[in-house]
């Protein structure tokens, strides 16, 4: 083969693979974005506002953080106890959250976290009537200064 005709090859290759590195990171995004929706059927999401509106006028709100206990460690909102989306239970939860009719509110990282929406479904499903979900979680909470945050 001559010189033009491998490198018109080699050019075809480099496209090709370009073209599937492009398909793949176009399907990693929708995954991710999958991962972890802004918005949970049968919850209500909320946004800072929202949170303290709900923390200030739903006494005995249970605040659900949902993240590693070293994230929890280093700063989370008060009063949160900390239950992992991979270890909730219905009696996990429900040691938590004596009632089903006790408003309850999970929040993780942020939204590409994703392990408030994976609790906040699973609340749903099991039967909680009042269950929150705020997306945007501890970056955003931390993004407004003025509102307390909680360290170890």
């Amino acid at each position: 083969m001559c010189r033009s005709k491998r490198r018109r090859a080699g050019i075809r290759l480099s496209r090709l693979a370009a073209t599937a590195l492009l398909v793949c990171c176009a399907l990693s995004s929708a995954t991710l974005a999958e991962d972890a929706p802004l918005a949970i059927a049968r919850a209500t999401t909320v946004d800072c506002k929202g949170v303290i509106d709900l923390m200030s006028t739903a006494p005995g709100v249970v605040v659900v953080d949902n993240r590693k206990q070293a994230d929890f460690d280093s700063g989370h909102i008060e009063g949160a106890i900390r239950v992992l989306d991979t270890d909730p239970t219905p009696e996990r939860l429900s040691a938590a959250v004596t009632s089903k009719a006790t408003p309850v509110l999970f929040y993780c990282n942020e939204v590409k976290c994703g392990s408030a929406a994976n609790a906040t479904a699973k609340a749903v499903e099991w039967g909680y009537a009042s269950v929150y979900y705020y997306a945007d979680g501890i970056h955003d909470w931390k993004a407004h200064h003025q509102l307390p945050l909680v360290t170890r």
